[in-house]
């Protein structure tokens, strides 16, 4: 039985970009289902790494993960989104994901409000995340953590 008392949310080091990766390979297995397109070595490879490493050199940019006795079972990355035409300074979640055995457990939840407070903290008046328009269960979850849908994108194959 998961623990959630045991879980830590706390920003990523550069020592750990490895397991970062792991993290984001599992979420890219989930979306396979909603973009035949992804590139399913992408997160294990250099340009993976290369995501990771930007984040620390980044003022703008942030990485929590949350650490259960050392082991990492979630992450979320921030950065800033520039939108020229809208007011407000909007941080972006660039990833999200939490490890399928921790999943509904409230480890998601605690990183978005851990995302919000850095948010704040530095500034900002809006977060955007997108997600795959079939990911049902994503909207849900951003919803459930005060989200609510803004914009959505189309695609077409040429």
């Amino acid at each position: 039985m998961i623990n959630n008392s045991q879980i830590i949310i706390r920003p990523a080091r550069i020592d750990e970009i490895g397991e970062l990766q792991r993290l984001n390979q599992e979420a890219f297995v989930d979306n396979v289902k909603y973009d035949p397109d992804l590139v399913m070595d992408w997160a294990m490879s250099d340009k993976g790494r290369e995501h990771f490493t930007k984040i620390f050199g980044s003022p703008d940019s942030q990485c929590f993960v949350a650490d259960d006795t050392g082991v990492l079972v979630g992450y979320i990355v921030l950065s800033e989104r520039f939108i020229d035409y809208r007011k407000s300074r909007c941080v972006e979640i660039n990833d999200v994901g939490v490890t399928p055995a921790y999943q509904s457990k409230g480890i998601g939840s605690l990183l978005i409000q851990k995302a919000v407070e850095w948010a704040k903290e530095k500034g900002y008046q809006k977060m955007y995340v997108s997600c795959y328009f079939k990911n049902t269960r994503a909207i849900s979850f951003y919803r459930k953590n005060g989200m609510a849908e803004i914009d959505l994108g189309l695609e077409r194959d040429l």
